[in-house]
């Protein structure tokens, strides 16, 4: 069988030559079409660059980021706990004479990387802030970072800025803290010549001492500085509690100190735990 071979004109092929011929002759001398060449140009460009930098180069620097984020959160963290430490290990020296025995104690003061010799340090693990604004149970968990303690309770418990309270509890190397404020709470203190039991007043940075007028005759100032007294061997002597914030009658011969405290429990996250005074 023969095969079909299609009939095309010559005048088509001429037609489509001479066409063609014209397009580039208006193209070289007047740049016809160089704006939808260009338009063109600059799509290709757009596309590719649209694909490169916002499809392909996230996908291939997205493990390398997601790992980079998670070593600057590792590190920040790493970096606020030597703060804290340091913090702390500052409060300690500033007030050496208050909880170090001898010089050899405080030559060795940081002699390990969780321990400040006679301090361990340990994180918060849980403090229940409502509890502590409304009610007068103020309580706080802390948990070493290194080995456990020997004998932990009624230890008292420092931030960078002082004492804060003391151990009460140890739950299998997780130490419940009682804090100064707490209702429950008792801390011996002194002002000049005038000592008392400082208890807690149930609310947010605040203790008191209640006295006779019969007994104790001076008048105390508002901003009077109030220091631990040692009294009853939990806490060190010569640390700043507080400060008179006001003086209340409470009958015709009894009056009522109010303290502030100076320290702010809830503002850190790392504790000291004083092990030996």
């Amino acid at each position: 069988m023969a095969n079909y071979a299609p009939n095309t004109s010559v005048f088509s092929y001429i037609f489509f030559v001479l066409l063609a011929s014209l397009l580039l002759y208006l193209d070289f001398t007047n740049e016809t079409f160089s704006k939808p060449k260009n338009a063109y140009k600059t799509s290709v460009l757009s596309i590719n660059y649209f694909f490169n930098d916002y499809v392909l180069e996230p996908l291939v620097t997205f493990p390398q980021l997601l790992h980079s984020k998670k070593d600057l959160a590792k590190q920040n963290k790493d970096l606020r706990l030597k703060v804290e430490k340091e913090y702390i290990s500052n409060f300690i020296l500033s007030n050496n004479n208050n909880f170090f025995l001898d010089e050899s104690k405080l030559n060795t003061l940081i002699d390990s990387k969780n321990n400040l010799n006679q301090i361990v340090i340990s994180k918060l693990l849980k403090f229940d802030t409502n509890n502590y604004f409304c009610c007068g149970n103020h309580r706080l968990f802390i948990k070493p970072l290194s080995s456990l303690i020997n004998d932990p309770l009624q230890r008292p418990i420092i931030n960078s800025e002082g004492i804060i309270g003391q151990t009460i509890n140890d739950m299998s190397g997780i130490y419940e803290v009682m804090l100064l404020s707490d209702s429950k709470h008792s801390i011996p203190i002194f002002s000049d010549n005038f000592y008392c039991n400082a208890k807690g007043s149930g609310k947010p940075s605040f203790i008191s001492c209640t006295y006779s007028q019969l007994i104790w005759e001076d008048s105390f100032k508002i901003g009077q500085k109030f220091y631990s007294s040692g009294l009853g061997g939990v806490f060190p002597k010569g640390i700043l509690i507080g400060s008179v914030l006001d003086i209340k009658d409470i009958s015709d011969s009894e009056k009522e100190v109010v303290i502030r405290l100076k320290v702010d429990p809830i503002s850190e996250n790392i504790f000291g735990v004083v092990v030996s005074i």
